[in-house]
């Protein structure tokens, strides 16, 4: 019975993992199975996490991984998978961070230990993938992308001063979030109603809930600092929504009065007697030092 109970387990492992996307050997700090980077770009970028490394006392590590293609798996499951077998950073510290590129998926993510989910925080690595990796990788300068990013990776976990200010940044950028997410609500409650009230042309209705809501938000996001230029964007695009979602309310509410009349009727034709229901219940390198990811970090696609 046991053998046969071991048996089954095996199956059901080699089942789960099979298809998935083929994690390489953990040799260097930088590892491209795409070739991609030059031997030069490999050699400099190592050099740049063996700088990283020499002076910390701590363990932490930054490994960078670029593959072709992802195969049954999102970035995030991989990113996870990679990151418990190579065991970026100390253990028990949990100091290690890891860039992954999936180069023809045009996908990638920072995926960060536990000890450094307080430092580089979520919307930090978005923001590292959005402002440093993106607009290189569109280019196809992925060695000046994922230089750009070690950088910034470096200085935020160098710099105590970076630290605070980027914790400081994303307590606002977190405040303006939910703030934005109030106004949007209340804006479109005020402007739907103003406008039911005002016109009994379903059209002019949704038109003037469009108008108004997007003159609305887009004063939000320019008194809260939202460049000027971008306004027409936000102001067509809360527009098209604002007056969307007027013509689903209004059809929601006549297939609902539809539904209501039909079962009245039905009340009125037939009679009833009640029949009862039933009832019922150093610089050589030597792998990871057994750090663990939490889930934190960032994706991001160009």
């Amino acid at each position: 019975m046991k053998r046969y109970l071991a048996i089954s387990i095996l199956l059901i492992i080699s089942w789960c993992s099979y298809g998935l996307t083929d994690i390489p050997a953990l040799k260097q700090r930088v590892v491209d199975t795409t070739n991609t980077l030059t031997s030069t770009q490999v050699l400099n970028l190592e050099l740049s996490l063996i700088e990283f490394e020499k002076p910390r006392t701590d363990g932490a590590q930054i490994i960078v991984l670029m593959i072709a293609k992802l195969e049954n798996e999102t970035i995030e499951q991989y990113a996870e998978r990679v990151f418990r077998t190579w065991e970026i950073g100390r253990k028990g510290l949990d100091n290690g961070i890891l860039l992954l590129i999936a180069k023809d998926d045009r996908r990638m993510r920072i995926e960060v230990g536990y000890g450094l989910e307080g430092t580089i925080t979520d919307l930090l690595a978005s923001r590292i993938i959005r402002e440093q990796l993106t607009p290189q990788f569109k280019q196809n300068n992925y060695y000046q992308g994922i230089n750009n990013a070690i950088i910034a990776l470096k200085k935020a976990l160098a710099n105590p001063e970076e630290q605070e200010q980027n914790r400081i940044d994303d307590l606002k950028a977190a405040k303006y979030a939910e703030d934005y997410s109030q106004w949007v609500v209340i804006s479109f409650i005020i402007c739907f109603i103003f406008s039911h009230l005002a016109f009994k042309s379903l059209i002019k209705r949704a038109l003037v809930t469009g108008i108004l809501n997007g003159i609305s938000i887009s004063g939000f996001e320019l008194w809260n600092g939202s460049p000027l230029l971008e306004q027409p964007e936000f102001f067509l695009m809360n527009f098209i929504s604002s007056a969307i979602m007027c013509f689903f309310i209004y059809g929601f509410l006549f297939l609902t009065k539809i539904r209501i009349n039909r079962n009245d009727d039905n009340n009125h034709h037939s009679g009833g007697s009640f029949n009862g229901g039933s009832g019922g219940s150093s610089n050589s390198f030597s792998g990871g030092g057994g750090g663990r990811s939490g889930g934190g970090g960032a994706s991001g696609s160009w």
